[in-house]
């Protein structure tokens, strides 16, 4: 294959693996009820907006570049939707895994990272996405307010 064919299988990736996400999150809202659903969605956003946030502060702060690496966001995102999948999804769990680490390998194919962007940028972010798709979805009050 070309670079330009495996370059457009990088770009639908993210987009694929969010959709395949939302479509998980609406199911689960029809099946388990709206509460549910949205506590999904809402850690899902929580986890995207934390990712750019490291984003910006990397930018700002130059955090990757002093180490000679770069801040990977498409390692970021995609790992958004994959711990997602991963503690959501049964059916998806280890499909997911196995599609972060053949986009993992791509990327590093393609030349848009290198193996050390790629595993600084999982090691800062994981934890974080780990505990707002675990704890959070868990402990976000969807009571109505008094």
């Amino acid at each position: 294959m070309t670079y330009e064919q495996w370059d457009a299988i990088a770009d639908a990736y993210i987009p694929l693996i969010g959709c395949i996400s939302l479509i998980v999150i609406l199911i689960t809202g029809f099946r388990s009820g709206l509460r549910t659903g949205t506590k999904q969605l809402l850690a899902t956003l929580v986890s995207t907006l934390y990712i750019y946030a490291l984003m910006f502060a990397d930018n700002y702060f130059q955090i990757w570049p002093s180490f000679g690496m770069d801040y990977s966001t498409h390692t970021a995102l995609a790992l958004v939707f994959v711990t997602y999948l991963f503690t959501h999804s049964k059916a998806l769990k280890w499909v997911s895994v196995a599609s972060m680490i053949a986009y993992a390998i791509l990327m590093m194919y393609q030349h848009y990272h290198t193996f050390s962007d790629i595993i600084t940028t999982a090691l800062c972010v994981l934890p974080v996405l780990w505990l707002c798709q675990t704890r959070l979805v868990k402990g976000l009050n969807t009571q109505p307010c008094a």
